[in-house]
C-alpha cells in the first residue's frame, strides 16, 4: 500500500506482540484483513497471527470477503463475527460491511444480534467492536465511508448502561474519547496510517502499530498503542 509492503509489516507486528512480556488472553482483528479478497491471503493471515497461539476474532472490513472470511476463520482458535466472554466481560462483534460501498452499515439482522446479546449479559461488562467509525474523526473524506446508520446503533447501546467501550478499525489513527461514559477507541493499522483531520487524503508518517486492550474488573479500561 502506498510503498509499503504490508505482509511485512504485519509479520513484524505479530513479532513484536511475541516479544512482549505480556501475552493477550486473545485478539481482536478490525477488519480490512486481505485488499484482495484472495484465499491465500486470509490463509497467510490465519498462519501467521495463529503463531500467538490464543483466540482470534475477526470482523470483515470494507476490502474484505465476508464469504470467504467466514469459511476460512471460524474454526478455533479463529471466531468470524458473534460474541466471546471473557471473565466478567462479553465482546460483541459486529459485521458492518457493506458490497461495493467504502462505508458500512449495521443491517436489521446485526442489529438485532447487539440488543439480543446486550440483553443477555447484564450482568457482564460490554465492548462492542467493528470496522466502521460511528462518530466523526474530523476529516471530511473519511466521515464521508463511516456507518452509515450509527443512529440506529447508538439507539441500541444507550439503553444499555453495561456497555463499556466501542472499538473499531478503518480509519487508519488512534483515538480515545467518551460519549455518554462509554470510551471510544479507533486502532491503527498494521500498516500504513491516515493523516488525521484532513479534507482530502493523505498518509501519515507514523509507522506501524497496534492496541494493547485490557479489560478491568471493574468495567474500566486500560489501552496503550505500540508502534513498531
Amino acid at each position: 500500500m502506498r510503498g509499503l509492503n504490508t505482509y511485512d509489516s504485519f509479520k513484524s507486528i505479530v513479532e513484536l506482540i511475541e516479544a512482549d512480556n505480556r501475552t493477550p488472553h486473545a485478539v481482536i482483528a478490525t477488519g480490512d484483513l486481505v485488499q484482495d479478497e484472495t484465499r491465500q491471503g486470509y490463509e497467510r493471515f490465519r498462519k501467521l497471527i495463529g503463531e500467538l497461539g490464543v483466540p482470534v476474532h475477526c470482523i470483515p472490513g470494507n476490502h474484505d470477503s465476508p464469504r470467504i472470511m467466514a469459511e476460512l476463520l471460524s474454526l478455533p482458535p479463529f471466531q468470524f463475527c458473534g460474541s466471546a466472554t471473557y471473565s466478567n466481560w462479553v465482546l460483541i462483534m459486529l459485521n458492518t460491511a457493506i458490497r461495493w460501498d467504502a462505508g458500512g452499515r449495521l443491517e436489521a439482522a446485526q442489529l438485532e444480534i447487539l440488543d439480543r446479546t446486550l440483553g443477555a449479559h447484564t450482568a457482564h461488562h460490554a465492548l462492542v467492536c467493528m470496522h466502521h467509525h460511528p462518530v466523526p474523526m474530523g476529516s471530511p473524506w473519511l466521515d464521508g465511508i463511516n456507518l452509515r446508520n450509527s443512529d440506529e446503533f447508538f439507539k441500541i447501546i444507550d439503553r444499555y448502561p453495561h456497555v463499556r467501550g466501542i472499538v473499531w478499525g478503518h480509519v487508519h489513527q488512534c483515538s480515545d474519547r467518551e460519549r455518554n461514559g462509554v470510551r471510544l477507541i479507533s486502532t491503527p493499522s498494521t500498516g500504513a496510517q491516515f493523516l488525521p483531520e484532513t479534507e482530502a487524503f493523505m498518509l501519515d508518517t507514523l509507522p506501524p502499530g497496534y492496541r494493547w486492550i485490557g479489560l478491568m474488573p471493574d468495567g474500566s479500561i486500560d489501552t496503550e498503542v505500540v508502534w513498531l
